[in-house]
C-alpha cells in the first residue's frame, strides 16, 4: 500500500502491507464483518467520491480497503475504530491514483439521487460535485481532509506525506477557488490566519465546510439506497478473497 507513511490517527492504526489472517472456509467473512460491511460501505464511498471526483476510481479504492480488512479482520475487529482504518487505506489508495495522473479523471458520477432529498438540496449537491471536480486533485484532497474529517494540516501533510507548508497552502488556495466557483462570500478571517496547529477542522458557521458536509450527506444517503450495488460489492469482495486475487 503506497501513499503517506507516517504516524496514524489514533484508532486508525497501520494498514497491514500484504497476506493477513487465512480464508476462513469457503472464503466467508466472519458474521460482523458483514454487519461493519453494510453499515460504513455508503459513507465510506460517499467521502471517496468527495475525495476524488471519480465514482470508479472511488469505487475501487473502497473496496479495496475493505478487501484490505476483510483480509486481517481478525486483527482489525480488535480495533477501536476500525472505520478509521479502512479510511486510512482508501484515502492512500486514492492519493496514489491522483499522485500518477497529470490530471484527475473527469467523468460523470452516475449517481441516483436520493428519494429523500429535496430539489434545492440535490441543485446544491450538483453544483459543489462540479465545482470541486474543476480543482487540483491535491487541493481536493486536503480540502476534504480538513472539512470533512477535521484534520489538522499536520496530520494532512504527513497522511500525504508533504510538507506542512504544502498542505496549508493548498488548503488555502482550494478553499479560495471553490468558494469563488459557489459564489460564497470571502471568508471573515483570511485561513492564513487561522491558527490550525492544535485544532482540527473547520470553524462553526464555515459556509464552503457546511455546504461539503451537505454533498457528503447527500452521496451517502444514495448509495445507502442502492441496495443492489452494496450486495454486489459485497458479493464481490467474496468472490476475490476466495479466488486469492491481490489487491493493485
Amino acid at each position: 500500500m503506497s501513499g503517506g507513511t507516517g504516524s496514524v490517527r489514533a484508532g486508525a492504526h497501520e494498514p497491514a502491507r500484504e497476506g493477513g489472517a487465512e480464508a476462513s472456509e469457503g472464503g466467508r467473512a466472519p458474521a460482523d464483518f458483514d454487519a461493519f460491511f453494510t453499515a460504513h460501505r455508503p459513507a465510506l464511498l460517499a467521502r471517496a467520491v468527495m475525495l476524488c471526483g471519480n465514482r470508479q476510481d472511488a469505487e475501487d479504492a473502497v473496496q479495496d480497503a475493505f478487501l484490505a480488512a476483510l483480509e486481517n479482520w481478525d486483527r482489525i475487529n480488535g480495533y477501536e475504530q476500525p472505520n478509521a482504518w479502512v479510511n486510512l487505506v482508501m484515502r492512500r489508495k486514492l492519493w496514489r491514483v491522483l499522485r500518477l495522473r497529470l490530471k484527475a479523471k473527469r467523468a460523470t458520477l452516475d449517481v441516483s439521487l436520493p428519494r429523500q432529498a429535496l430539489p434545492d438540496e440535490t441543485a446544491q449537491a450538483r453544483r459543489v460535485l462540479t465545482a470541486m471536480a474543476a480543482l487540483p486533485p491535491r487541493q481536493r484532497m486536503v480540502l476534504v481532509m480538513y472539512s470533512l474529517y477535521a484534520m489538522t494540516h499536520e496530520e494532512i501533510a504527513d497522511d500525504l506525506n508533504i510538507a506542512p507548508s504544502t498542505a496549508r497552502g493548498n488548503l488555502r488556495k482550494g478553499r479560495d477557488n471553490l468558494r469563488r466557483m459557489l459564489g460564497l462570500d470571502p471568508d471573515a478571517n483570511p485561513l492564513g490566519e487561522v491558527p490550525l496547529v492544535g485544532t482540527g477542522g473547520p470553524a462553526p458557521g464555515d459556509r464552503l465546510a457546511a455546504a461539503l458536509s451537505a454533498t457528503d450527506s447527500w452521496l451517502c444517503s444514495a448509495f445507502e439506497e442502492d441496495e443492489q450495488a452494496q450486495q454486489q460489492a459485497r458479493a464481490d469482495l467474496a468472490g476475490r478473497r476466495g479466488n486469492g486475487t491481490g489487491r493493485t
